[in-house]
Parts: structure tokens; C-alpha cells; sequence
């Protein structure tokens, strides 16, 4: 009996999104924070032996960029970002947390370690996108998406050993480019036929770009050779519908 009941429900469900009208295109461009968690947020050098060669010692910062979606048909469609990230670079507690960890790691005495550079990159990911028409002036849109971070610097260490001041090594700045995936969920609340203020969420994760490392003769201590990246934007921008 009870499957009779919710029959006429999910007809009427079925029939509101079906008849439901096609929704604009858009594009916008958005500012805000971007949020490094998981490992790309750690500080920790970990204990000897089992170093944390993961942890990305990334900051908050902040993030900006172009979105947008292409309506296929209704209220699905074809979604874009484009965004640059900023993730800061290494504090001196940082600084001093590695020294700690190489000292330990190669058994002298003392060890000196200096960064310069900073986390920069560019996302560029597109993916399907739903949208849901909450009021005729709110619209909540979810999506997923996929594409690559192109690096363009990541914090470089010299890092020099007092017992042997020949043997002074280097992890390098990075600008390689790597595989990237997220997802996100927004609002988008329409000011005129035209312009709209958008108010996003979305993750971004990849599974880590490469790290090179100079003169490391032995691999004693953390040794980074992929760093993941994972982040949390929040963003706050204006979009503008196209059709």
C-alpha cells in the first residue's frame, strides 16, 4: 500500500524537473581564500626513520580566477575554472622544525636550513555540473571536475650539515605539472537578468607534483620527491549570464 502512496510523489518530482526551463550560461570571476588541508597542511618533520615526507607546510592564502558553465540542456551543463593559488612559503618555526630533523636524520651534530620561494599554481579544470533552481532568483549548482595544476615555484631548502660542509644539498622549486581532480558546490543569486553574486565551495586535490632533489648522496632524513596538493577554496564573485 505504501508504494502506491509514494508513486504520485515521485511522479510529481519527475514532472517539476522535467518541466522545468532551461537555465542561462554564464561566466564569472571570483576572489578569495584558499586553504591547504590534509597533508599539504602539515608542519611536521616526523620521527627519525619515519619522516613525513608528505607534509607541504602550506598556508592559508588566497585564490582568484575566471568560472563559468555551458548549459547542454536545462539545468545541466558543462562547467569551467580557472584559478591561481597562492599557499605561502616556510616560517621560521618551519625553518627550524626541518633543521631539528635533518640533524637527527643524519646523525650530526648541527644542521643549518635555508628557504627561499613560495607555493604559486594555476588549476584549470572542467566537469559535469547540476543545477538546482531554489527560488527564481537562487540557484544552488553542483559539480565535479577534473583536469591539472601547473606549478609555478614551491618553497627551495638548502639544507647544510656543520660535520661535513661539503655535503650541502638541495630541494628544488618546482614547476611541474600534475593530474588534479575537486569538486565544489555553490550559490548564485541573480541581481538583474544579467548579473548574479556567486558564492562557491569547492575542493581541489592532486595526487602530488614532482619535487627534485640535488646532491642528496644519501638518503638519510625526509626526502621529498612528490608533493600532494590539497586544498579548500571559499570564494565570493559576480557572474554574468551569456544568453
Amino acid at each position: 500500500m505504501r508504494k502506491y502512496l509514494l508513486l504520485p510523489l515521485f511522479l510529481l518530482i519527475f514532472t517539476v524537473f522535467s518541466a522545468s526551463a532551461q537555465l542561462k550560461s554564464y561566466i564569472g570571476f571570483f576572489g578569495g581564500l584558499s586553504s591547504p588541508i590534509d597533508n599539504f597542511a602539515k608542519s611536521e618533520y616526523g620521527e627519525i626513520y619515519k619522516e613525513n615526507n608528505k607534509a607541504g607546510y602550506a598556508k592559508n592564502g588566497f585564490t582568484f580566477g575566471v568560472d563559468g558553465a555551458w548549459y547542454l540542456y536545462k539545468k545541466l551543463a558543462l562547467a569551467g575554472v580557472i584559478s591561481y593559488q597562492d599557499q605561502g612559503r616556510l616560517s621560521h618555526k618551519d625553518v627550524e622544525n626541518l633543521s631539528a630533523g635533518y640533524t637527527d636524520g643524519f646523525a650530526v651534530d648541527n644542521s643549518t636550513v635555508t628557504s627561499n620561494k613560495r607555493y604559486r599554481n594555476l588549476n584549470v579544470l572542467v566537469g559535469p555540473q547540476y543545477s538546482f533552481l531554489l527560488h527564481p532568483k537562487l540557484i544552488l549548482d553542483v559539480r565535479a571536475v577534473a583536469g591539472v595544476i601547473k606549478s609555478f615555484s614551491t618553497p627551495e631548502l638548502k639544507v647544510d650539515l656543520e660535520d661535513d660542509p661539503t655535503h650541502t644539498f638541495y630541494q628544488r622549486s618546482s614547476t611541474a605539472s600534475t593530474f588534479a581532480y575537486g569538486g565544489g558546490i555553490g550559490l548564485r543569486y541573480s541581481l538583474t537578468d544579467k548579473i548574479g553574486l556567486a558564492l562557491r565551495g569547492n575542493y581541489i586535490g592532486a595526487d602530488g607534483i614532482k619535487i627534485t632533489n640535488d646532491n642528496r648522496n644519501i638518503n638519510a632524513g625526509r626526502l621529498v620527491t612528490k608533493q600532494p596538493i590539497s586544498e579548500i577554496q571559499t570564494t565570493l564573485g559576480l557572474s554574468f549570464n551569456l544568453k
